[in-house]
């Protein structure tokens, strides 16, 4: 069964010990510890652990090596523009404190395959602790974590709350396990760190609004997982398209064209099967998908999914020319203008890109329009 306990906790950093590799554990950690107490941006952070909980404040255990003999890499991606995301909407409404969301699969439930939170493309694999300066999981973490305590940063700790509910651990990717951990497999069940800063910077009394999402995965878990149970489903894992020489993203989602609030509603009345309306310019739904290679793509029977699980199978001719972007209608996958994600999947069912928006990207508003996507 997945992993127990699993849920958000709002709350801020205060504090936290790292363990270094000559220290000797077997699977190294870095303690952060929080506290779900509001905050006044006035009040500064020290960053410096006292190595301890109680007192209203919390440990959280976040894995910087991995318990596979075989490969201990972690794999890192960082989002700055995760606030683009629609887990925010939900996530920005909590109160302080943690948040159970093992009934809520689809709202605050994290996936790192099916949100789209991230470019997978852009996953650095890191070991735990070497020498050098950015080379290592620990250079990359300490800063932003440093960052979140000295600003007073809102952190949501996506996993699983632990039996004393005195923290968190499985603060990780939590499905395409191996064998070992394939009991913890299970889908909208992914752990991670968003960081929300609003405290003005030093000198200026302008409230900020800035998110960043932190995503840990381990090098060994499958990429592609079953929609069900969250299983590998191929025996491809982050270490195999992660490598310094793969440099091309292949086909990814350039853009997509929204419908407004009012023509979305129109569409979905009597739960009748949207179509687009003829004899206006970009009226209709439409994904345009972009072919980064240097080769040709056949995109027959691949598929565009939307985030309510709505289906749109390109025709079995279709294909890409090399370098060429194309657009495609969705005659029959609506996207929502509210915000949405959209995945691309292969014949296969496996994910070859996924792209996500909220109703503010590009200033909708429900308004509708074009969004272009960064890759």
């Amino acid at each position: 069964m997945p992993v127990d306990n699993y849920g958000v906790w709002k709350c801020h950093p205060v504090d936290y010990k790292l363990e270094q590799r000559n220290h000797g554990p077997k699977s190294p950690q870095l303690s952060l510890y929080f506290t779900d107490q509001v905050t006044d941006c006035k009040q500064h952070g020290t960053g410096v652990a006292t190595d301890h909980e109680g007192h209203g404040r919390y440990r959280a255990c976040i894995n910087i090596t991995s318990g596979d003999l075989d490969d201990s890499r972690l794999v890192y991606w960082v989002n700055h523009n995760i606030d683009q995301n629609p887990i925010i909407d939900e996530i920005s409404r909590l109160s302080y404190g943690f948040h159970s969301a093992e009934d809520r699969k689809d709202s605050l439930g994290l996936d790192y395959i099916r949100h789209s939170l991230f470019n997978t493309t852009y996953g650095r694999l890191l070991p735990h602790d070497i020498p050098g300066q950015f080379n290592d999981i620990i250079d990359i973490l300490q800063p932003n974590i440093e960052q979140a305590i000295r600003e007073k940063a809102e952190l949501y700790l996506f996993g699983s709350r632990c039996e004393k509910r005195n923290g968190m651990h499985n603060i990780h990717m939590n499905q395409g396990n191996g064998r070992k951990f394939r009991a913890d497999d299970g889908v909208y069940r992914d752990g991670g760190l968003i960081f929300h800063f609003t405290c003005p910077n030093p000198g200026s009394e302008d409230v900020r609004d800035e998110w960043l999402g932190v995503f840990l995965a381990f090098a060994s878990q499958a990429v592609h997982t079953s929609d069900e149970t969250g299983h590998a489903i191929s025996g491809v894992g982050w270490s195999d398209i992660l490598r310094p020489d793969i440099i091309e993203d292949g086909v990814v989602i350039q853009e997509a064209f929204v419908k407004s609030d009012s023509e979305s509603d129109s569409a979905m009345d009597k739960g009748s099967t949207p179509r687009p309306k003829l004899g206006k310019r970009r009226k209709s739904l439409t994904v345009t998908l972009s072919n980064r290679t240097d080769r040709a793509v056949r995109l027959g029977d691949w598929r565009i999914r939307s985030s309510s699980g709505c289906v749109h199978t390109l025709p079995r001719g279709a294909a890409l020319r090399p370098r060429v972007d194309q657009m495609f209608e969705l005659a029959d996958c609506p996207l929502l203008p509210t915000g949405d994600t959209i995945l691309l999947l292969n014949e296969h069912g496996l994910k070859v890109d996924g792209v996500s928006y909220n109703s503010a990207q590009g200033g909708m508003k429900g308004k509708g329009g074009a969004i272009v996507f960064a890759h």
